[in-house]
Order: structure tokens, then sequence, then C-alpha cells
């Protein structure tokens, strides 16, 4: 039986190494797409967490904000029909501003905290450009109404200077006395 030498010793060592070197790099290169996933996962909660922390420390200016704009929501009472009521509106406001409102619907009331909004979808609305904005602007100026116009389609027609559409219509209110 031969005994194995120290350089043949120091050479098996060496040759181990490279080998767990080997193995090592391997793996690395295997886990690097995960490792990459995770980094960004980690930022975008770190992002988000520098972001909630931002609103938390502004949190009495949104609260003064609040203040002021709720000063302006109208308030109505709980036994009031609010789609009669927000369709009457929009229906008047389009016969004096010229625009002509052939489908509108409103749909169920949404609670937004203490706030509700009433979506009214008008699938089809003819009119010139004119009589739209001018509507659109006699709805925002109105007294005891917060509207919000968050989805609006325009396309021409075959009439001059007409065009046609749809719009998304959102009635903001509370409940109460």
């Amino acid at each position: 039986m031969s005994t194995i030498s120290s350089k043949e010793k120091n050479m098996l060592l060496i040759a181990l190494v490279v080998v767990l070197y080997g193995v090592a790099a391997v793996c690395y290169k295997a886990q690097m797409p995960n490792w990459k996933k995770e980094q960004r996962i980690h930022q975008a909660a770190e992002k988000k967490l520098h972001d909630e922390r931002a609103l938390i420390a502004a949190r009495e200016t949104w609260k003064n904000e609040h203040d002021t704009i709720r000063e302006f929501m109208p308030t109505f009472p709980y036994e009031k029909d609010m789609k009669t009521h927000w369709l009457r509106l929009v229906d008047d406001t389009a016969r004096t501003t010229e625009l002509t409102l052939n489908r509108r619907q409103s749909n169920n009331e949404i609670e937004v905290g203490n706030v509700e909004e009433l979506p009214i979808d008008c699938r089809d609305w003819e009119g010139s450009l004119e009589s739209l904005v001018t509507f659109l602007y006699d709805l925002s100026t109105q007294e005891d109404a917060m509207m919000d116009v968050r989805q609006l389609h325009i396309r021409p027609i075959n009439k001059p200077g007409a065009l046609k559409g749809t719009f998304t219509l959102y009635c903001a209110y509370m409940r109460g006395n």
C-alpha cells in the first residue's frame, strides 16, 4: 500500500477547493435572478414605506384640507332620493347649455369613507365643443354640488362642429342632518 505524499495531498486539496468554487459559481448563477427579483421587491417595499411615512407626516395638512373641502360638500338627509336629485340637476344643466343627453343612467351609490358617490353614466351625448365645455363648467360651479368627470370620450360626427361621446360623472355628497 502506498502512502500519499504531502505534495499529492496539497494537489488534492487544491482540486477540492477548485471544485467547491465551481459548485458555488453554478449555485450563484442559478440564484442571481431570484436575488434580483427579491431586491426589486425590497426596493418597492422601501419606497412604499417612505411614501406612507410621508403621508403620515402630512396628516395635519390633509386634515386641514379635508376640513376646508368638507364645508363645500353638500349634505342631504338619509331619506332623500339622490338619483332623482342629481339626474334632474344634470338634465337641467344640459338643457340650458344645449348639450343633448340621449342615454343616461345612474348607478348605485358608492360609499367612500363618510362620503357617498353616485356615478351617472351618460352613454350618448351630442353637442358642440362649446356646449360640452359650458355644461362641464356649469356643473362644477353649481351650489350644493360636488361633481367630478372621471371618464370622457369624444368623437366627431358627420355634422360640422358637432361632437358625440360618453362620460361618467361622479356626484359626491354626505348623508346626515
